[in-house]
C-alpha cells in the first residue's frame, strides 16, 4: 500500500491517520513543484494528479480525503480514528466532510487569489478568504468547547485535520485561538506523529 503525499499541503492530515494507524506500507513524498505529481507513472496510478492518493494493495487508487481517511480507519479500527458505529462516527464523518467543503473555500482564496480574479482584485479575494478563514476557526473553536476532541475521548480522523488547519491559518498569517492551538500540541503530541511531522516540518 502506497499513500502519496506532498509536505506542506492538506495532504497532512491523511499522512498522519496513516502513520497514527500503523498500516503497513509506504508513504511516498512528491514534489508539487517540480511536477512529480503529473508524470505518466504518476497519472497512471492516480489520473486525478492530486494528493493526497492512496493505492491499495489490490492496485485500486482511492482519492479526496474522506474517503482515504475512511478507508484507513476501517482497515484499522484498533486505531479509533473512523469509530466503529453510530452517532460518533457519523459525526466524524460529519467533520470531514465540512473540512473537504471548507479548506478550499477558505484557504485556497487565502493562499492563492489571483487563481479567483484579476489583478485589481487579489486584495480583496484574499481578504474575503481570510474572513472565512476565522470564521471556520471560530466554528471549531466553540464546537470543541472545553474538551480535548471534536467527537469522543480520543483522537480522530476529525482532530488531525483540525490540527492541519490549525497550521495552515497560521501560513496565511490567521492566529488560531488559543483553544485551537492547544488542541494541535494534544495532536502533535502523539509520539507516533514525531517523525512524521519532523519530515513535515512542524513543530507541535
Amino acid at each position: 500500500m502506497i499513500l502519496l503525499v506532498s509536505a506542506r499541503t492538506s495532504s497532512l492530515a491523511c499522512r498522519l491517520a496513516f502513520v497514527l494507524a500503523g498500516l503497513p506500507g509506504e508513504v511516498r513524498d512528491l514534489s508539487l513543484r517540480g511536477g512529480e505529481h503529473r508524470t505518466p507513472e504518476m497519472l497512471a496510478l492516480n489520473p486525478k494528479g492530486q494528493v493526497p492518493a492512496l493505492i491499495l494493495d489490490s492496485g485500486e487508487t482511492i482519492t479526496e480525503t474522506p474517503a482515504i481517511m475512511l478507508a484507513i480507519g476501517e482497515m484499522a479500527p484498533a486505531s479509533g480514528l473512523i469509530p466503529a458505529e453510530g452517532a460518533a462516527r457519523w459525526r466524524v464523518m460529519e467533520w470531514l466532510s465540512w473540512y473537504a467543503y471548507q479548506f478550499p473555500r477558505a484557504f485556497q482564496p487565502a493562499f492563492r487569489p489571483a487563481i479567483f480574479g484579476p489583478p485589481p482584485a487579489e486584495n480583496q479575494i484574499r481578504e474575503g478568504g481570510l474572513t472565512r478563514v476565522a470564521e471556520v476557526l471560530a466554528f471549531i473553536e466553540a464546537s470543541l468547547g472545553a474538551r480535548d476532541w471534536l467527537v469522543g475521548e480520543a483522537v480522530t480522523a476529525a482532530d488531525l485535520t483540525t490540527a492541519m488547519m490549525t497550521s495552515f491559518a497560521g501560513f496565511v498569517g490567521v492566529v488560531p485561538p488559543d483553544a485551537l492551538m492547544a488542541h494541535r500540541r494534544r495532536v502533535f503530541a502523539l509520539p507516533a506523529l514525531a517523525e512524521t511531522l519532523k519530515a513535515e516540518g512542524f513543530a507541535a
